[in-house]
């Protein structure tokens, strides 16, 4: 620092400030990152907090309604409850079970968000479960709607959209095309959950045997469709062996004592790995890790080639093998996220996943999720051609009963 001739301080010298600047500048470059894994961390654990309480009410809940896993409960030949949104007082039996549980949501959605009825009409067509089973179990936490507890602190798409929930376009942000499943409806998506709830909780865990109007007997099964069909955003389901939007008194039936394994078996999961490294990963990739929650109130992170595998449950043929497994397609969406193992597809980016993993377990609810014991699925190939090593073993354990 200079001095004027007499003894009066001039200030620091050019030099001395870029000193003091690169020393500044050092720090940042060495706190940033520090800081920057905190904040990641920090959101970690309140993803897992929320999935916990989730799981911890999900056992509540049955516990307190004969056993019931939480889930839409509304049924096909019967009029709305007495605790229904008031603006649906009057209305007719409902047609079929998923007819009822549409409704149902948005009854709850009503009564929890107070946004104006015009603005929340019943999708003609929807098939609620995939994305709202969350729903049921908010009304029966007393919770109100949108809640930031079914979005990960990492989705930043569906967080910004419950900004807007009584007008959703006002956020800017692209939405699911034709609603997502060609259903026209945008409002609902602020009130969706970056956690889907896994079918085999709410839906029929293995073949489910129905009367035809003929008077026959014949095996159905819902399940996902292996690959999204353009705007869907991988939300549609079909059935096997076909026809119909829902098979009446399939959904929404499981209890808690279904559950064979409590602490293998997963309750719900993201579509993302959201929390490992500085890049999204789809949850079917082998290196995806996040954390899981299972059906005895825990919550345990995984990578996704730890757990089992899964089976195809497509057809008749593929349930009743342990290795056929449920490679498919994922089309990226205009709100996903960026992700890691992609390719270009006529103009679309999508991802190959080689298995279904703890989405589809075998044995839906008798199966688990999670080995009892070591397992590592090995992959090989890479993009369209990535699969599962058929040579491998795990301990997945075929514990269904009934026809395949």
């Amino acid at each position: 620092m200079l001095k004027t001739e007499k003894g009066r301080k001039a200030g620091f010298t050019l030099i001395e400030l870029l000193i003091v600047i690169a020393i500044i500048a050092l720090l940042i470059g060495i706190l940033l990152p520090a800081l920057g894994e905190a904040r990641r961390l920090a959101k970690k654990t309140l993803c897992t907090n929320g999935q916990r309480s989730y799981a911890q009410a999900t056992n509540t809940y049955a516990s307190e309604n004969r056993d019931q896993l939480p889930a839409m409960n509304w049924r096909g030949g019967q009029a709305p409850p007495a605790d229904a949104h008031p603006s649906l007082a009057g209305t007719a039996a409902f047609g079929d079970d998923a007819t009822a549980a549409s409704y149902q949501v948005v009854s709850i959605i009503r009564k929890r968000s107070g946004i104006p009825l015009s603005k929340t009409t019943v999708p003609s067509g929807w098939i609620p479960y995939i994305l709202y089973t969350h729903i049921p179990l908010i009304d029966y936490m007393g919770g109100l709607l949108p809640s930031q507890q079914a979005a990960c602190p990492e989705d930043s798409w569906r967080l910004q959209i419950q900004k807007f929930y009584d007008d959703p376009t006002l956020s800017g942000l692209p939405y699911p095309e034709g609603g997502g499943d060609n259903t026209q409806d945008n409002w609902r998506w602020p009130f969706s959950s970056s956690y889907s709830i896994h079918f085999a909780h709410w839906g029929p865990s293995k073949g489910l045997g129905v009367m035809t109007s003929a008077g026959q007997r014949t095996l159905q099964f819902w399940w996902p469709a292996k690959q999204a069909r353009a705007g869907s955003g991988g939300s549609l389901f079909d059935s096997d062996p076909g026809g119909g939007l829902a098979i009446n008194g399939s959904f929404g039936r499981n209890k808690l004592t279904d559950v064979r394994f409590p602490s293998n078996k997963t309750v719900m999961s993201d579509e993302f790995a959201r929390h490992s490294g500085r890049r999204v990963r789809f949850y079917a990739d082998p290196e995806a890790i996040q954390p899981l929650n299972f059906y005895d109130g825990s919550v345990r992170e995984y990578k996704t080639s730890e757990t089992n595998p899964g089976w195809d449950p497509e057809s008749q043929s593929t349930r009743k093998s342990m290795r056929a497994r449920l490679a498919f397609r994922k089309d990226k969406q205009v709100y996903d996220p960026a992700f890691i193992g992609t390719r270009e597809a006529n103009g679309v980016t999508v991802y190959d996943a080689p298995a279904g993993w703890y989405r589809y377990t075998r044995g839906g609810l008798l199966g688990s999720d999670v080995a009892r014991g070591s397992v590592r699925a090995n992959v090989i190939g890479t993009g369209s051609a990535r699969k599962l090593d058929t040579t491998i073993e795990t301990n997945e354990i075929d514990t269904t009963q009934g026809t395949w």
